[in-house]
């Protein structure tokens, strides 16, 4: 008894010294998540879907906001079923004190379907053939339930199986092996956030595989935007991503809903060194930009590394209310600006804002980046030190000093 309460001593000493380490930052560079923000979508969602399950998809590092927060501070908020997108995010949830149910959309390797029953974590079944291959790395004396969601490819072309007879034979062979549990069955849309029939063409197909046999306890298919476009009865859950963090899955969603989002994270740094140029007077590799005229120019100490792409060139930083330009090639880990003669070393600078109108928006980035929301928050680093606020309470959140 003595040796298990030093045991667990020992354990609580290193949780406490890794949380005060993490607490600690050494670069003018934050980003803040405003947790209580992501709350009020997780509850919209709650509020557009009556008496179902609202799954709050925490996958690649929740967006690029920090799972392990994000889904801690949810379940306190009453969520109780996670997604995810691989075995290794999951464990890391179970391994920072996340309870509740978690699934792994992706494909679990059937060779580590032993480490997802150790951590009680819901695997997704794309066909039956893997559904074979997993049951042969079961332990014969395995007692602990194993929890399967059957993916049904309605029309994305990726994962999942397409015909009923597949749909079929996958369940009798869960039906009939020890402890496997048919807990689910979803599928994916492929065009939900684009106008047009689409996302209603694969709901009937999902509809008519599933009809064709017992139902699960959870039934899902809809993602951000067709949680935002409808309210399926045939479905129990909804699995909410984008649109958790605030964001709108595409410019025609926003356009389209009626629904408020809370955007949730803004990216600040400051300037960490100031200098004249000369005319004609070249600036960063390859000098793709030269000076016109004796102009200011500022160092930020962020680059593509940490998530501000080498496209981001020839955007804008906001510094002391003025659109700064970012000029020459952005580097690994620091950006030079064009600034007027009254910035200074310190002064702050805001990369990322939580106004979706702003020059500094999500939406504007991606727009710069020529890409999509989503890929600009999941290129967030996880070098970033992330600033927790929620309630009265802060919290620094430093991945790399844990």
């Amino acid at each position: 008894m003595k040796t298990t309460i030093n045991f667990i001593t020992e354990i609580y000493k290193h949780y406490r010294r890794n949380v005060e380490m993490s607490e600690r930052y050494y670069r003018s560079s934050l980003l803040t998540i405003d947790l209580p923000a992501v709350a009020r979508n997780y509850q919209t969602f709650g509020r557009l879907h009556l008496n179902k399950t609202v799954i709050p998809v925490v996958k690649a590092n929740a967006y690029g906001l920090g799972s392990v927060q994000v889904a801690r501070y949810l379940m306190e908020q009453g969520a109780d079923f996670f997604a995810v997108a691989t075995l290794d995010e999951a464990v890391e949830l179970r391994m920072h004190g996340v309870s509740a149910k978690i699934l792994v959309l992706g494909v679990v390797p059937p060779e580590n379907v032993k480490k997802a029953i150790q951590h009680r974590v819901a695997m997704t079944v794309p066909s039956k053939e893997w559904l074979d291959q997993a049951i042969t790395q079961i332990d014969d004396d395995n007692e602990k339930d194993i929890w399967l969601h059957i993916k049904i490819d309605s029309g994305m072309s990726r994962l999942g199986m397409t015909t009923v007879e597949e749909y079929k034979e996958t369940i009798a062979l869960i039906q009939e092996t020890p402890n496997l549990i048919f807990e689910g069955v979803f599928t994916h849309f492929a065009c939900a956030d684009e106008p047009g029939d689409a996302m209603h063409q694969q709901q009937q197909k999902f509809e008519t595989i599933v009809n064709e046999a017992d139902k699960p306890e959870y039934i899902h298919s809809q993602n951000s935007a067709g949680s935002l476009r409808e309210n399926f009865s045939f479905c129990n859950a909804v699995r909410v991503g984008i649109a958790l963090y605030g964001y709108y899955p595409s410019e025609y969603m926003k356009e389209q809903t009626s629904v408020e989002l809370y955007p949730s994270v803004t990216w600040e740094t400051e300037v960490v060194q100031t200098k004249y140029l000369d005319p004609e007077t070249a600036v960063s590799y390859g000098w793709t930009y030269q000076a016109s005229e004796r102009e200011k120019v500022a160092v930020i100490p962020i680059g593509y590394a940490d998530g501000y792409l080498r496209s981001m060139s020839g955007a804008y930083v906001e510094i002391g209310g003025k659109q700064c330009q970012v000029i020459g090639r952005v580097c690994m880990d620091q950006t030079i600006i064009r600034v007027p003669d009254d910035v200074e070393i310190g002064d702050k600078v805001i990369l990322m804002t939580e106004d979706g109108d702003d020059a500094q928006s999500v939406e504007t980035l991606a727009q710069q980046q020529q890409t999509i929301n989503y890929e600009v928050l999941c290129n967030l680093s996880r070098r970033l030190p992330r600033l927790y606020q929620y309630e009265d309470h802060k919290r620094i959140n430093n991945e790399l000093l844990k």
